[in-house]
């Protein structure tokens, strides 16, 4: 039987919206936070599903940060895609060829995820630098361009 979602999660369900052609910041966690996403290959995985979601119209990416444990991603939701429907996909690929490298069965994400609507081109570049200096904030190297786990459509420093 599954558990009902706890309070924090429905607090993030409230209000959200998804609009084509609008810009958003996601954030997905890995179950009890594992750090399974600091290998070199799951971390192509997650850049390959990005890319394979933006060639089916379902989103722009725009800068996608790999954390050990969690994903940011800066994406354009494409036509006629929501987010849940965008981030259902992007959890069901990612975790079925994650856990096929790895030899594992199971959930691979916590369930649920963050999002905020960006406006303008301000937002859009606070989000990215944001993005961008996530692994230095988080004490995983000392210079940003030195994290080797992401990609940005923008030159970053």
């Amino acid at each position: 039987m599954e558990s009902s979602p706890t309070p924090r999660s429905q607090e993030l369900r409230k209000g959200r919206h998804s609009a084509p052609g609008t810009y958003y910041h996601l954030i997905t966690v890995t179950r009890q936070r594992s750090p399974v996403l600091a290998r070199r290959e799951n971390a192509s995985i997650i850049f390959n599903a990005f890319d394979w979601l933006e060639t089916k119209g379902c989103i722009q990416w725009q800068c996608i940060m790999v954390m050990p444990d969690h994903v940011h991603a800066v994406v354009r939701l494409g036509d006629n895609q929501t987010l849940p429907q965008l981030m259902h996909s992007l959890k069901r690929l990612t975790a079925r060829e994650i856990n096929k490298h790895l030899g594992n069965v199971g959930s691979l994400w916590q369930r649920g995820y963050s999002d905020r609507g960006i406006r303008g081109d301000e937002g859009l570049n606070q989000t990215i630098r944001y993005c961008y200096t996530n692994p230095v904030r988080s004490g995983l190297v000392k210079l940003a361009r030195a994290y080797p786990y992401w990609r940005c459509k923008f030159k970053m420093e």
